[in-house]
């Protein structure tokens, strides 16, 4: 090859590789107009206009490889970061939750130390789970802890009653939001099965429980859950309003006949009523159906039979 033949082959090859950085940097222009991103096709551009055909094949055949081996086609819709999702597993104070002892015991025994530490570790976390426990140490002797459980009280009343007007003011704007409606009974339901209140307020508010599912009734009979009527018979029978709950009985019975927690319910009532000719009566009702019942029932069936 002669002198003037290898000056044109590199003049050539110089000209296709300008003619690739021109291109390269065009369609970076074009897919993109971010400065960040731009800035990696120009520093690109430069690289391979200053070190031709070596920076071309460089980046052609790291592109090919990349693409190869690594590239994926991640969908990254599918992914989240959302705190919502993850689940921490923390590990338990083994030391300090063997030191604890049941509330009934610390009060037994007047363990002032245990019963002091078991309401502060109410108090610091949810206290509404464990309004039973607060409620039993109001009964210390301890004045320190009564005073921890009538605090941890009017704190729980509080939280309780605005509850209860949030849940007005919105059936006040929306009566007719059965949801909204189902949402007040269930908490109701929570709060009064608790026995926080004194005897007259839980009269008070079992009342207005009953209020609210004959409202609902009304409105939709199909809306009310056995597991309200269940819950609602037995407080009306806590608060010795038997002839009320007798007629939720016969609500309960035509609305779920095929339920054991209709059963269950009818049962109890029955029997603490004393009432032998009914609770026979759909005790065997109970022993003839092909509904699935639990192992409770099945021991009911099995010591009365």
């Amino acid at each position: 090859m002669t002198p003037e033949q290898e000056l044109r082959l590199i003049l050539s090859i110089l000209i296709i590789n300008t003619i690739i950085v021109i291109a390269y940097f065009i369609y970076g222009c074009i897919v993109t107009r971010e400065k960040g991103a731009l800035s990696k096709y120009v520093i690109l551009s430069i690289f391979m206009f200053l070190c031709p055909v070596v920076g071309v094949l460089f980046l052609g055949f790291g592109t090919l490889f990349y693409r190869m081996f690594y590239d994926s086609n991640i969908d990254l819709a599918a992914i989240t970061f959302s705190k919502e999702r993850v689940e921490v597993l923390e590990r338990p104070d083994e030391e300090t939750e063997l030191n604890l002892v049941p509330m009934e015991e610390a009060i037994m025994i007047d363990d002032k130390e245990s019963l002091r530490q078991l309401l502060l570790n109410v108090l610091r976390g949810d206290m509404s789970k464990s309004i039973n426990a607060v409620t039993k140490a109001l009964n210390s002797s301890d004045s320190e802890a009564s005073h921890y459980a009538a605090s941890a009280i009017m704190d729980i009343m509080n939280d309780f009653q605005n509850t209860i007007q949030k849940f007005q003011a919105q059936l006040e704007s929306n009566p007719n939001d059965i949801e909204v409606i189902q949402l007040y009974i269930e908490y109701l339901i929570k709060m009064l099965c608790t026995n926080f209140l004194s005897d007259l307020e839980q009269k008070t508010y079992v009342y207005m429980l009953l209020h609210i599912c004959e409202d609902l009734y009304d409105k939709n009979p199909k809306a009310v859950k056995v597991f309200y009527e269940t819950n609602l018979i037995d407080l009306l029978v806590k608060i010795g309003d038997i002839q009320t709950a007798q007629n939720w009985i016969e609500h309960l019975i035509t609305d779920y006949p095929d339920d054991q927690e209709m059963y269950r319910c009818v049962l109890h009532f029955y029997y603490s009523q004393k009432d032998r000719n009914n609770f026979f009566t759909y005790l065997e009702q109970l022993k003839k159906s092909d509904i699935d019942i639990d192992k409770d029932l099945l021991d009911l069936i099995r010591i009365f039979s």
